[in-house]
């Protein structure tokens, strides 16, 4: 049987200003309920602050950042996205996604393998404690 989830990340999700930033850190909050453990402990501190993934340190207030998005898309999920790729942003908060900041620094240094290593870090984190994995 072929896998139901499709893993899809954005490193760098487009906000075109302050504002858009803001919303994005606010979606965040409210998924923040929604996460799966392993999540919060990859991307999260035991209080709740965001860890960069590519460096392992908290991401401070004030501290420029690049706000970050993966999710494991069922195939109507896959479908809504290729009509609506920021269709993510607007959907019901679910366990089945992770939102992270990234600081601007780590994110310019990051290498396609780089990436790709997280990636496989956060999909299986994603994927804990799901039938499918």
């Amino acid at each position: 049987m072929p896998e139901p989830y499709q893993y899809r990340a954005i490193w760098g999700v487009p906000a075109h200003s302050r504002y858009a930033f803001d919303l994005l850190v606010a979606r965040q909050l409210i998924w923040l309920a929604h996460a799966k453990a392993a999540v919060r402990q990859l991307l999260f501190t035991e209080d709740e602050q965001p860890i960069c993934p590519a460096c392992s340190r908290p991401v401070t207030t004030g501290t420029p950042s690049v706000m970050c998005v993966a999710l494991l898309a069922d195939r109507e999920l896959q479908q809504l996205l290729a009509r609506d790729p920021a269709a993510f942003a607007s959907k019901e908060p679910s366990s089945e996604e992770a939102w992270w900041l990234t600081h601007g620094s780590c994110f310019d240094q990051l290498t396609p393998e780089r990436r790709q290593r997280l990636d496989q870090r956060i999909e299986l984190a994603l994927r804990a404690d799901t039938r499918t994995n």
